[in-house]
């Protein structure tokens, strides 16, 4: 089994991105890998989501700014995090457009990455059926390896319990 070299994750504010970056600081740790934390903000949702006539229109730049900075402060807040845990390559990315695309195929062939490790959505099943899931299009898109990251309903990573096998 080859080491990996490069990792991608993908981070926004969610709880479930965040167990992503710890399962990737923690791989990215173990196998002495640099680490590119990425967060895109998403351009195509912005469209019909502001405070215009009937609550359509384009984003505010203000909004926009705010958005900018809080994304920016997490970043800064995620790349602490690998170093203090000893990561000793890490870089962060702040991207805009589509996200699906950026993180499946843009970044992972212009940074290099071996693995891309991601949260999976937070979205109930009718949302993801109706939007989509980053995630399963990642999987679906991605030409290297990736890292689903999954939540219980509460949240919280997923504990599988151990299975014993046995001779038939």
């Amino acid at each position: 089994m080859s080491l990996v070299q490069r990792i991608l994750v993908g981070i926004d504010t969610s709880h479930q991105s965040q167990l992503a970056l710890q399962e990737a600081i923690t791989i990215a740790v173990e196998q002495r890998a640099a680490l590119d934390i990425v967060t895109v903000i998403n351009t195509e949702k912005f469209i019909g989501l502001t405070q215009g006539p009937m609550g359509f229109g384009a984003t505010t730049p203000q909004s926009l700014n705010e958005l900018t900075t809080m994304l920016k402060a997490n970043l800064a807040k995620a790349r602490q995090q690998a170093v203090d845990a000893g990561v000793t390559d890490v870089r962060v990315h702040l991207h805009s457009g589509n996200s699906k695309l950026l993180l499946a195929t843009t970044l992972p062939e212009r940074y290099g990455t071996d693995l891309i490790v991601i949260g999976a959505t937070g979205l109930n099943n009718v949302a993801r059926v109706l939007i989509g899931s980053n995630a399963a299009y990642v999987i679906r898109n991605a030409a290297c390896d990736t890292l689903v990251v999954r939540t219980d309903e509460d949240q919280q990573p997923v504990k599988f319990t151990k299975r014993s096998t046995r001779r038939l």
